[in-house]
């Protein structure tokens, strides 16, 4: 058995060094073309002056962030390698390379691999059955909105709203968590960190997304451009402590969903569990009582809360199906297995105590000062305005 072990590790480590050359080749040359294509009058300059001709000004942004996050991707891969060298410069020979391997694998071993099986399954898997199921709900719309600007703004929340229940879901029901827990396991965060994705998880998004936008009546026409936002920001709140220190983005952080609120979003500390599930507007988060900002005195571990093997990409990708599986064939009433199933991860059926909810109402608990939030603040001052009213009334 363990022999096997050791043979399928090596089998992973080989695989993990021809797709991250095979990675790594394709964006550094990638990157490389485009600049010398702007610096030819294409590239970038046409990508940035053509949309405002016909103006997309969206499109434009767009082209700004993209760039600025190919370069900051190749930024964190580059610091990473540099770190290693770095932090083994002492050794020497074979001893340096494996140590500067084992290094630079630990944070992208599981990535890279799990972005080679996105690779080589059909290119975009979510956003190829976002379409194809599409024509499925054309008929549930409750009414249709017409594209004036402000029904644009309406598709926009509504499209956070729809990625607001399918994130928090992922982590309130453990079969899907078991979908998206591999995206949560690194335990260093970088851009590559948003090419992890359970494979089958884009099946679950895309039927939730599309039943909540096409019942609340928005356009599919809006889709491509509130999608492009999505993608291209999704990406850019991965960026790491490397790359960006705090990640705030000055004034911005009390507008919008920013690096450090993403940060949160990944750690595994008591205080940021299961918070800061939308992606560009924090709108849904702060309604629900799920907006958390970053805490100085609280530093960011991530990853999730079980051990884990982050050099092995069975545990990393498959750990928790597994484990979820053990639950279930090992547990006797039927019952049980059923709420295995649909209950949060950590619940067992005599106890909730290990679930992120009662984990984090625990250390809010003992630590009252770490929520105060504006949410908090308002309904505190709802409720203490209320008995107010009902004396001057009755006096």
């Amino acid at each position: 058995m363990k022999a096997g072990k050791k043979i399928w590790k090596y089998f992973e480590n080989i695989i993990f060094i021809g797709s991250f050359g095979y990675i790594a080749y394709a964006w550094y040359n990638g990157l490389f073309q485009y600049i010398l294509q702007t610096f030819q009058g294409k590239g970038f300059i046409e990508d940035f002056t053509k949309p405002m001709k016909t103006k997309e000004y969206y499109i434009t942004f767009l082209s700004v962030v993209a760039l600025f996050i190919s370069v900051f991707t190749v930024w964190e891969i580059f610091l990473l390698v540099l770190e290693g060298f770095r932090k083994y410069k002492a050794d020497k020979g074979i001893a340096k390379a494996v140590s500067i391997f084992k290094y630079v694998a630990k944070c992208f071993k599981a990535i890279f691999l799990a972005a080679m099986i996105s690779e080589f399954l059909p290119k975009l898997i979510m956003i190829d059955i976002f379409w194809k199921i599409q024509p499925l709900f054309n008929n549930l719309s409750l009414f249709k909105i017409n594209f004036a600007w402000y029904s644009w703004i309406y598709a926009y929340l509504v499209w956070e709203l729809s990625t607001w229940v399918w994130h928090y879901s992922t982590h309130r029901v453990r079969i899907l968590w078991c979908l998206h827990s591999p995206h949560h396991s690194p335990e260093d965060l970088t851009m590559t960190t948003a090419w992890v994705h359970f494979f089958a998880e884009g099946y679950y998004t895309a039927f939730v997304q599309w039943f909540i936008l096409a019942l609340l009546g928005v356009q599919p026409k809006m889709l491509l451009a509130i999608m492009s936002i999505e993608v291209t920001w999704g990406t850019f709140i991965h960026a790491g402590e490397r790359s960006l220190k705090t990640g705030r983005l000055g004034f911005l952080k009390h507008l919008i969903i920013t690096p450090s609120h993403h940060r949160v979003h990944h750690a595994k500390n008591p205080l940021y569990m299961d918070t800061n599930f939308c992606t560009f507007l924090p709108f849904w988060d702060w309604m629900f009582g799920t907006l958390q900002p970053l805490r100085d005195e609280v530093k960011i571990e991530y990853g999730i809360t079980r051990k884990i093997d982050i050099t092995s990409f069975t545990d990393f990708y498959f750990g928790e199906i597994r484990l979820l599986f053990n639950d279930v064939r090992n547990e006797k009433i039927f019952k049980n297995k059923l709420l295995y199933l649909i209950k949060p991860p950590g619940w067992l059926p005599e106890s909730t105590e290990h679930t992120a909810a009662t984990v984090r109402g625990n250390f809010l608990k003992e630590n009252p000062q770490l929520d105060n939030t504006s949410r908090r603040w308002l309904i505190r001052k709802r409720k203490i305005q209320k008995p107010a009213e009902s004396s001057l009334a009755t006096g």
